[in-house]
């Protein structure tokens, strides 16, 4: 949020949503409050509400249609990268990624999530000559997303393709996979994720914490680093 309505006017609006018309009207005529901060002040609060909600979900056992459906409506966590999410979601028969997205330069990208599941590992539990490597289940959806990302350079030159993604051309596709926890990694495991995104040029893997920081973040809530205390 920005302009007027930052910090602390946005914490009073938070508290006169709850409190009843009169408090919010007699707020507005005090501040001289413009039409248009009102709508960035009722986004802000919805962004914050949302933000609980997906707190709340991450203490729970929700399922992957569940996580589907809040990021489908709070797609802003993903961050300026990306302008809409498409109707479509299939890329041919065989092949349903949860979501098809525009991205900020015009072109096709690809949001794949895994549901958060304490049973769900990103790491596996042994170690391959001392060196931190990535569970099974994130194996599988790594090249899950790589198949898709495959998937859809194939349809590049197809006009029923780009006719169901409503215009959007899909040249170098990128994906952003969400999958599992970083809440409580030590120095050695967040220094083997930046290592593991490193070695893609089309695949970006954040964990749901790193997808919470970063709304955090975009709310002015000063997040930290998931795992370490440290500003994010």
């Amino acid at each position: 949020l920005e302009g007027p309505l930052d910090g602390e006017i946005a914490d009073q609006l938070h508290t006169l949503f709850r409190s009843g018309k009169r408090d919010l009207l007699e707020f507005i005529l005090k501040h001289d409050i413009l039409p248009e901060e009102v709508f960035h002040g009722v986004e802000q609060h919805k962004k914050f509400l949302a933000v609980k909600d997906f707190e709340k979900k991450l203490e729970s056992t929700a399922t992957e249609s569940v996580w589907q459906k809040w990021f489908s409506e709070n797609s802003w966590v993903l961050g300026s990268e990306f302008v809409r999410i498409l109707d479509e979601r299939a890329i041919d028969t065989g092949n349903i990624a949860d979501y098809l997205m525009q991205a900020y330069d015009g072109f096709l990208d690809i949001i794949e999530i895994k549901r958060p599941h304490p049973d769900i590992k990103f790491w596996s539990s042994n170690r391959d000559h001392n060196n931190i490597v990535p569970s099974s289940d994130l194996i599988k959806a790594v090249t899950q997303a790589h198949a898709y990302v495959y998937e859809v350079e194939r349809e590049v030159n197809s006009v029923k393709f780009a006719k169901r993604m409503d215009g959007v051309e899909a040249v170098k596709p990128r994906c952003v996979l969400v999958f599992g926890r970083s809440n409580n990694w030590d120095d050695d495991e967040k220094r083997a994720y930046r290592i593991l995104n490193s070695s893609y040029h089309n695949l970006t893997i954040m964990t749901y914490d790193h997808v919470l920081a970063r709304a955090e973040r975009m709310l002015g809530r000063s997040p930290m680093i998931p795992g370490n205390g440290a500003e994010f």
